[in-house]
């Protein structure tokens, strides 16, 4: 008589979604905390500033707190300079500096296009496995210009 093997299969899809559910059903009932609301994850401190050395010395040989930190915001950039920054940053796609800038189509077409008129910005047609496609370079002169904004 000839082995039976069938019990194998009821193993290997049993065991799929065994182990698909049972570690839901353990964190609902509190025996296994959940990995993801550990306090400190191995990525966690990955985009944290370092420390920086925001102390100057006095003559008296004391360390004081240097109290002007300049603080960093686009909140009063104008359009323009937002978007020459953008792509100095290496964002090249039309959609990619309307999403990120936060600009509206008719917007972000009147800026390149004044942009591209200064000679600030230039349009570059590349060829690329799926078609062409059109980037957007910043000029020397959109970098001068993004800097005196």
């Amino acid at each position: 008589m000839e082995p039976n093997y069938s019990w194998i299969y009821l193993l290997i899809f049993l065991i799929i979604p065994l182990a698909r559910v049972l570690p839901r059903l353990l964190r609902r009932a509190g025996l296994k905390p959940n990995i993801a609301t550990r306090p400190e994850t191995p990525r966690g401190n990955f985009f944290k500033e370092p420390p920086s050395d925001n102390f100057t010395e006095s003559s008296s040989d004391n360390f004081t707190e240097s109290p002007n930190r300049e603080e960093f915001s686009t909140k009063n950039w104008s359009k323009e300079k937002i978007v020459l920054g953008l792509l100095m940053t290496n964002i090249s796609k039309f959609e990619e500096l309307q999403k990120r800038g936060n600009l509206s189509v008719n917007n972000l077409d009147r800026i390149l296009q004044e942009l591209e008129r200064r000679g600030c910005m230039k349009p570059v047609e590349k060829n690329g496995p799926f078609g062409k496609s059109i980037q957007l370079k910043i000029t020397e002169k959109g970098v001068r210009e993004f800097r005196r904004m």
